[in-house]
């Protein structure tokens, strides 16, 4: 007969056999304390079993610990959290996620662990960590549910940085791109219905995170009953999300059998403003599109990006990229990022149907905003964040819509160059006319003059009597709440 505190003392001194034999004996006497000595004596032995990596004894002794019918996750939290560390720890460091067994494995340890409920701890934040990395196996679905995401802890969001600097994402982020690819795996609606609210709560909340938004796509996409009413699923969740890579690599997956519209999305995700080290995937989706159309050149400039980027990581070339570099077409191809179609404008129909298109002129950037305001036609000025940076002075092509308020709406801007055929913008040459009393100028042409603003003024240090070259456009003043035209550039002439 041993008390719980001789138990752990003969377990600590290596004597763990010892203490179950005692332990034993007791149960067997049916002495009151009995099933919870043996409850820790089968934690000592778990504990060599996790560290020997001995799987048949961890599984025998797990069933000893679920026949033990006295003890309870609350009756004992200190024990059963301490046997989930040591049952995480073997996964961990013994089931490999493309080990042949691997998956019979977990599924027998998954048995042994069903029939607890656990709170939220960080032995239980561990065991799911140390499952889910495994996540080609057929019940993850099931083991995450039973899990029971809501009890991810507010550690469990937090992304763990190496010592290297490499950030590795979260066990909460793990979790729901886990579940997510078990569901899609699994093509169960109702569950995969049941899970959409909880990736969209974790796509709005969680900005921080870059994949679970491209997996709810992918789980929407999943729920339509067609490509119509996936397409019409998805299209307000990619509307919020049209800067981001994802979303238009997810709605190539759409357009399969529509060549056109699968390249402009390809195009348009790897273009997007996204760390290069995300890319890697989609631009070797459109390489082999690229090959089948007899795009070489531009295949050839995005192995060059994959490639640029992978050495700099330390990473290892993908396969088909390995293969691409020996193929006889990539000495002859010359690297270009020139797209063969208007992809701005085909994947912009996608989303918002029929778009205008206009070359607009950057009057004004709102440095605290981040807000640019655009003379895009013949008064026609508009304040908006563009999806790309500029200044003013700046020369862009704009895909735009009519909001129903009648507001127009850019979808998408590109650099462009000055047409000399606009009635709204133009430039003109000329001189310079100051009063001293004045903040104020003018460009004096031989066509009219043009209105310089204090600011342009003090910008371009305009004195009278220069000769210089503008960029003007026909701008809206609200002083004196009238068009007229003004100076938005200046270059001064030798």
């Amino acid at each position: 007969m041993a008390s719980l505190k001789e138990t752990i003392k003969l377990c600590k001194e290596g004597h763990v056999q010892q203490a179950y034999e005692l332990a034993k004996a007791d149960m067997i006497q049916q002495k009151p304390w009995g099933q919870l000595v043996m409850g820790w004596s089968l934690y000592y032995l778990i504990k060599d079993d996790a560290e020997t990596a001995n799987y048949p004894s961890m599984v025998s002794h797990l069933d000893e610990l679920q026949s033990l019918n006295n003890l309870s996750v609350s009756s004992e939290p200190v024990l059963y959290e301490q046997f989930l560390f040591k049952v995480a720890e073997f996964v961990k460091a013994n089931i490999s996620p493309t080990g042949i067994d691997s998956p019979t494995k977990l599924s027998t340890l998954f048995s042994k662990l069903r029939g607890y409920t656990f709170e939220a701890s960080k032995g239980y934040s561990f065991l799911l960590q140390s499952f889910i990395k495994c996540d080609s196996w057929l019940e993850m679905a099931d083991f995450i549910d039973w899990w029971n995401l809501e009890k991810l802890t507010q550690e469990d969001y937090t992304p763990y940085k190496m010592d290297n600097g490499r950030t590795i994402m979260s066990v909460a982020e793990q979790a729901f791109i886990a579940q997510s690819k078990a569901l899609l795996r699994l093509n169960d609606i109702n569950r995969i219905n049941n899970f959409l609210p909880k990736m969209d709560e974790i796509v709005e909340n969680h900005t921080e995170m870059t994949y679970p938004g491209y997996f709810y796509g992918k789980l929407l996409l999943a729920s339509g009953t067609n490509t119509n009413g996936a397409l019409n699923a998805v299209i307000p969740f990619a509307k919020k999300k049209a800067t981001e890579f994802w979303v238009w690599q997810l709605l190539s997956d759409v357009f399969v059998n529509d060549p056109d519209k699968q390249l402009a999305c390809l195009l348009r995700a790897v273009n997007c403003n996204s760390q290069e080290k995300y890319l890697g995937k989609v631009r070797i989706k459109l390489v082999n599109i690229c090959i089948q159309r007899n795009l070489f050149n531009l295949a050839k400039y995005q192995i060059d990006q994959i490639t640029k980027c992978y050495l700099s990581q330390g990473w290892r070339l993908p396969y088909d990229v390995e293969c691409w570099l020996h193929q006889p077409w990539i000495d002859s191809a010359t690297s270009s990022n020139e797209a063969p179609i208007d992809y701005l404008t085909i994947s912009d129909e996608i989303l918002y149907g029929k778009v205008e298109k206009a070359l607009a002129v950057v009057i004004y950037v709102d440095t605290n905003s981040h807000k640019t305001t655009l003379v895009y036609g013949h008064k026609k000025r508009l304040v908006q964040k563009l999806p790309i940076k500029v200044h003013s002075g700046v020369v862009i092509r704009i895909n735009y819509i009519l909001e129903p308020n009648g507001n127009p709406y850019v979808t998408s801007a590109s650099l462009s160059s000055m047409d000399g055929n606009l009635n709204y913008a133009k430039e003109v040459e000329g001189t310079t006319q100051k009063r001293q009393d004045k903040d104020f100028a003018f460009l004096k042409t031989k066509n009219g003059d043009y209105f310089i603003s204090p600011n342009a003024v003090r910008k371009y240090n305009i004195k009278d009597g220069m000769t210089i070259k503008a960029l003007v456009v026909y701008d809206y003043n609200r002083k004196k709440e009238e068009w007229d035209w003004t100076c938005i550039t200046i270059n001064k002439k030798k």
